[in-house]
Formats: structure tokens, sequence, C-alpha cells
């Protein structure tokens, strides 16, 4: 009997510790309940947090792309200025920052685009070979280089040619770029800043002299030093970060660029061989005189100079012509203040029975008043005894009586009148010869000379002494012309004795300010008399009763811009349309006319045969 209870003992024994192991397993059941739940929030947190993660990664990436964009975009801005001109004033400003409890500053400086530099896309087609650039990249360069003067004189083949060859360079302040007493490898247009050109070797005289030789965007330089193997004769420094486009001289022989340099060059020379002037000169001096000449395009109506005496250029008109005018100040001449003053009295007088301006019925009333009394009419009479008496004592008939108070005796006096000039209501200048009026103080420009193909400009006083050279101020502008200018200097130093001799009997006297001011006035005279008598004698055309207004535009040109009205001296009224001043050198601007409308006679008094308009229909 007593195995089975052992069976039975151990079996509850087994039963008994599986009973504990199950009491363990029950136990132990709500922790590992527990444990899927921690684990299930800290995955939800690690989500979270890579979540934040991968959105802080993907904003950083979003600001390096748009920081990226920003830098390429602001290359673009180059060629504007981005900050305004208050901040320019004030460059630098600070605030508080309450979230950081401190000050920060800020500076506008840091972040300004400066103008005029080579764009981020051109240079990336310079740095190209010149083999590598496609056509679209080129015409991308030759259009851009317009903006260059010396390039613009070039022909269009060679044009095309040096957009292929250019290369990019942007050097430092006081960097040298061509020696004195060296070859020279390359051919440099400056393209932004400015250079100076020295006789040391170092350039240090360009800071120390006051005014140096200084070459600015479009010009050029070393053009004939790729020609021949001749050392520089100058040093070129930059007097300021400057950017140039060079042509070296192995793209300048490969691509044959000589070849349509001396074409250009040739006829140059064949233009200084049939110079009259330069005829003793042998070919070496001619093509030194080429060197040391910088060639010059014009447009028709673009502006040479300011001042062709005040040049330091002597100028060889090749192709075209151009002209010479003068800035003249008619206020400065007595027969313009005669000329004014003689046509504002007609204003008010009454000339050849007539009036400009019609009488107002007041003005009208009290003319028939005066005329109709009969005590008016013995001063006639008295007037024709006292012309008799005259006669009768030896005095000439002829005698002009003046009707003012003062001339006439006291018995006349207070009973003749004259008629008093009209007193006008506008501010008044002392000039010279008398008062004018202010508006009135203009100027115009007048044509002295015109320069054809061949002439010379800045030699006719070359010669002369400073006593005897006129300095009025001469202005040259070009009506399609292509020029070769020299440094007055230079070219001195190449003349001889013949040429001296031929320069001494070359003489130009141009007309004095008189002068030009009488035929100014004569010229607009006769303007005003065709204009009347045109309008008298064709019939106006008949416009149609409904005409499209169009309304004004400020700063539109308008003809009257360039017409002095003297009607409108007295108006308070101020004009609709752009005045037109030109600059003076150590005066204040000067309001240019090319016309002026004074109060006439009417053209029907003086051609009393022509009543009716529209004679010639």
């Amino acid at each position: 009997m007593a195995p089975p209870r052992t069976r039975s003992i151990e079996s509850k024994s087994v039963d008994g510790e599986e009973s504990e192991e199950g009491q363990e397993k029950k136990e132990e059941g709500p922790e590992e309940k527990e444990e899927p739940q921690s684990r299930a929030v800290l995955v939800s947190c690690g989500r979270r947090s890579s979540q934040g993660l991968y959105q802080i990664v993907l904003n950083v990436i979003m600001m390096i792309r748009v920081c990226k964009m920003f830098r390429k975009g602001l290359g673009g801005f180059r060629e504007y200025q981005v900050t305004e001109t208050a901040y320019r004033r004030h460059p630098v400003f600070s605030f508080w920052d309450i979230r950081k409890h401190r000050r920060i500053t800020f500076n506008t400086m840091d972040f300004v685009a400066e103008s005029g530099f080579f764009p981020p896309r051109a240079i990336e087609i310079t740095q190209k070979k010149p083999s590598w650039r496609t056509e679209p990249e080129i015409q991308v360069l030759l259009n851009l280089l317009q903006s260059l003067a010396c390039y613009r004189n070039y022909s269009e083949p060679l044009q095309l040619l040096l957009a292929k060859v250019l290369r990019f360079e942007r050097f430092g302040r006081r960097r040298v770029i061509i020696k004195k007493g060296r070859k020279n490898h390359s051919f440099y247009f400056v393209y932004l800043g400015k250079v100076a050109v020295t006789d040391d070797e170092d350039g240090s005289s360009a800071f120390q002299d006051p005014h140096p030789m200084l070459l600015s965007k479009g010009d050029c330089f070393g053009e004939m030093g790729l020609l021949s193997s001749s050392v520089r004769r100058a040093t070129v420094v930059c007097m300021e970060e400057t950017e140039f486009l060079v042509v070296d001289r192995e793209d300048f022989l490969a691509y044959k660029l000589d070849q349509e340099v001396k074409k250009d060059s040739q006829y140059r020379f064949e233009f200084f061989r049939e110079m009259d002037l330069l005829h003793s000169w042998s070919n070496e001096q001619l093509w030194k005189l080429l060197t040391l000449g910088k060639v010059e395009k014009y447009s028709y109506g673009q502006l040479i100079s300011k001042d062709v005496v005040a040049s330091s250029f002597i100028m060889f008109v090749c192709r075209g012509s151009c002209e010479v005018l003068r800035l003249l100040d008619l206020a400065a001449s007595p027969s313009y203040h005669k000329w004014i003053w003689q046509h504002l009295e007609l204003i008010d007088d009454r000339a050849l029975k007539t009036n400009l301006k019609e009488l107002s019925p007041t003005q009208r009333f009290k003319e028939f008043q005066v005329g109709s009394y009969p005590v008016q009419g013995f001063s006639s009479l008295k007037l024709l005894h006292l012309q008799k008496a005259w006669e009768q004592q030896g005095t000439s008939s002829s005698r002009k009586i003046n009707t003012s108070e003062n001339s006439l005796p006291k018995t006349l006096g207070p009973k003749i009148k004259s008629r008093h000039p009209h007193v006008l209501q506008c501010p008044m200048i002392n000039t010279k010869y008398g008062v004018l009026p202010k508006e009135a103080l203009v100027g115009a420009y007048m044509k002295i000379h015109t320069m054809e193909e061949g002439d010379v400009i800045g030699l006719h006083q070359i010669l002369l002494p400073e006593k005897e050279q006129d300095t009025r101020p001469l202005i040259l502008v070009s009506l399609g012309a292509e020029l070769i200018a020299v440094r007055k200097e230079k070219f001195c130093e190449l003349i001889d004795t013949e040429v001296k001799d031929k320069l001494c009997g070359f003489k130009v006297e141009y007309p004095s300010d008189e002068a030009m001011c009488q035929r100014f006035l004569m010229e607009n005279s006769w303007n005003v008399f065709r204009k009347d008598l045109m309008q008298l004698l064709v019939k106006p055309r008949q416009r149609s009763p409904l005409t499209p207004v169009r309304p004004s535009r400020k700063g539109v040109y308008n003809p009257k811009s360039l017409t002095l009205d003297m009607y409108s001296l007295n108006k308070k009224t101020k004009p609709h349309y752009p005045i037109f001043m030109a600059p003076q050198k150590g005066l204040p601007p000067l309001r240019v006319v090319q016309a002026i409308t004074a109060p006439r006679y009417k053209i029907q008094e003086l051609l009393p045969q022509y009543k009716n308009a529209g004679v010639l229909d």
C-alpha cells in the first residue's frame, strides 16, 4: 500500500511544485504584461525622436539648399544696387533682442552688391578653352562686350574673334599688369576699375601723382605690343580692384587676330600718309604715331568732348564729320539786352495803330471818353502853335518832340501824359548791361564750324602762347565719325621743323560771342516772320470736330521746352513741360533754348495787301 502513497506524495509534491511554479507564473504574468506596454512606449518614443531627428535633418538640408540658391542668386544681383541709399548713410544699426536679452548689431554693407561686375555666367564661359565655346556662348559674350567703347571700335569679324578667345582676370590694388622694359604677352580690356600708366617700373609714382594718366572701363592697352617684338615703354598698375578681359599672344596668333588688326591699322596708316601736314614724315614715324593713337567711333549726335580747348588730345577725323558748338550766354551780350526791351515795350504800346491784345471793355470806354472829350482837342493846337513859334525863332521844324511831362512847359504838362511802358510783375536780375527778367537769362548752342574727313581738331593753337590763345570752351558733337586721338605732348615730341612751319600758318579764328548772338537773333526773327507769313498765306487745315484727347505726361519732350515765351513772363503758373539746363564751368546752370517768341507787329499791317488768310490756296 505504501508505494501508491509515495506516488501520491510524489505526485502531490510534483503537483505542489507545479502549483508553486504555477503561482510563480501567475505572479510573473502581470510583469510580462507590463513589459510589452513599456516596450511599446519606448518604441513610440523612439519613433517620435527618429521622426523629429528626421525632420531636423530635412530642415537642415532645406536650409543648405536655400543658402546655395541664395548665394548663386546673389551673384546675379551683383549688377544692381541692393542696399538703399539711406542705409548707405547709416550702414550700421542695432536693436535690443528681448528673448536673448542682448543687443544685436547689423551692418548692411556686408550685403551690398556693387554694380558693374562681370556676370558669373560670362565668367564661366571665359574659363573654357576657345575651342570648347559654343556659338550661343560666344554670342552672349559678344552682346555683353558691346558696353565697352574700345571693343565697339573694332570691325565685326574682329569682335567675333575676340569674343572667342577672351579670358577673365581680376587683380587687386597696386598690382602691376605690365612692366616697363619687358615684352608684352597679352592684350587687355578694362571691364571694371581703373589703372594708371606711369614711367617707373613699380608704378608707385601713380599713387603720389595728384593727376595720373588713368584708363577706366571701356579702355584697352597692349594691342600694338602683340604685333611687334618691342619692349614696353610704360608701366600699367591697378589703382583699385580691377577686372580685365585678356587676350593671350598664343590665342592672338592661333586664331589670326593679327591679320584683322593689321587690316584696320593699314587703313589708318594710309590716312596719315595722305595728309599734307604729315607728308614729310617717314613710315616709322607714322607707325609710331599710329601706336600712340587711340581709335574712337561715335554715333550721330553723340558728345565727343565737352571742351575741345581744354582737352589734352589732338583728334584726327578719319571718317564722317563732327560739329564744333559753343554754348552762348545771351544775357552777356548788349545786343540781346537791347532786343529784349525793344520787344517788351510792344506788350503795352500801340505799334502801327494796333495792339497785340484786344482791349477790355473798360479800357475801350476810357479811350472813347478821352478821345471825345472836347478839352483834350486843344492840346494838339497848342503844340502846333508852339512849333510855329519855334520856326519863327529859327529852330528846325523837324525836331522830335518828347511828350513826357518833364519835357513840356508846365502849362501843358498836366494835360499831356505819355503812355508808360507795361510794368512787368516778374523777378529781375542785374546783368552787365542792365536789368533783365529772370526767365530771359537763357543760352543757346551755336554751330561754329564743321570738321570733315581729314581735318585735325586741337592744332590751331598748339604753338601759340597762352596769352594769345582763345580759351572759350568749345563743344564737339559727332555726326557719325571715327577719330584717332593722340596726346598733345606725345605729338609734340614727333614734330619736326617742316611740320612746325605748316602749323604756324594754320590759324582758325572763330567768331566772337557778340557776332554769334546777333546771328542768333536774326535767325530767330526770320523764323518767326516765316511762320507768321505761312499762317497768313496758307489756310489752316481743318481738324475733325472729335479729336481724341491724349493725356499729357510729365517729362515727355515738348517743343515749348526749347522756346522762351516772353508772353508768359508775368504768369505765375509753372510750365508742365521739362526745361533743359546746360552745366557751365564755375557758373550756375543755364537754360537752353532754340527760339524766342516775343511780342511783335501784326503781319497784316506790315503787309496790308494780304488781309485774308489763304491767299495762296
